[in-house]
């Protein structure tokens, strides 16, 4: 799964992103970064959402707010306009009601690649790894046991996958180049069953969150 949404990714702008990446290596100057965001539940699909872009909210109206520490491993891997980091993060989890509130820690990797989209510098990433919950999130819980003979499960798989771009680039105002806004989708899988960690369960997860990452 994870081979095949960083392959989509970079087939979505040629390579000359390699040439973008030299010129905007600014973008992330420090090997720290800090992410804040909010969002909430979708009921559609991770590959719906990676492909056609539907991120229409679900029912229940829950959501997440949250926090990233990252530290950049590698830049401009092998050559290519490829940045790796390893990431810290803390959610929690607003349940509207349906259950306590609760939190939520992720520990993954992700992989940058800077491209353009009609001339404007962007960065596409996917993160992969693991999530841990204190409570199965309400709407994930609902999904997974409907799907998995009322199976679920606080331990799963993690993605995080979006895009951002520099603030500085869109309001003109270079001196804010250290931040950048951007969309992800934070999703807990089962992966299909296939996993005793995380209870043999399918379903999962998504949130649909903006944010703001500041270089530390």
């Amino acid at each position: 799964m994870i081979l095949r949404l960083i392959l989509f990714l970079l087939f979505l702008s040629p390579l000359s992103g390699v040439e973008l990446k030299k010129e905007n290596d600014n973008l992330l100057m420090n090997n720290w970064s800090i992410r804040l965001y909010s969002g909430y539940a979708t009921h559609r699909p991770l590959i719906a959402i990676i492909t056609y872009g539907d991120i229409r909210p679900e029912y229940h109206d829950t959501g997440i707010r949250g926090l990233d520490i990252s530290h950049i491993l590698v830049r401009n891997w092998k050559g290519y306009s490829v940045d790796w980091s390893f990431r810290l993060g803390y959610i929690h989890h607003l349940e509207n009601g349906f259950q306590p509130n609760h939190n939520q820690y992720n520990i993954f990797f992700m992989v940058h690649y800077y491209t353009s989209f009609k001339g404007f510098p962007i960065r596409l990433f996917v993160g992969e790894g693991l999530s841990r919950a204190e409570r199965v999130p309400y709407v994930e819980g609902r999904e997974t046991r409907r799907l998995s003979d009322e199976k679920d499960s606080k331990l799963m798989n993690y993605i995080n996958v979006g895009f951002d771009l520099k603030l500085g680039d869109l309001l003109g105002i270079q001196q804010w180049n250290h931040i950048t806004i951007g969309l992800a989708d934070s999703h807990r899988s089962g992966i299909y069953q296939k996993v005793k960690w995380f209870n043999h369960t399918q379903g999962g997860s998504n949130f649909i969150t903006l944010f703001l990452e500041y270089s530390l």
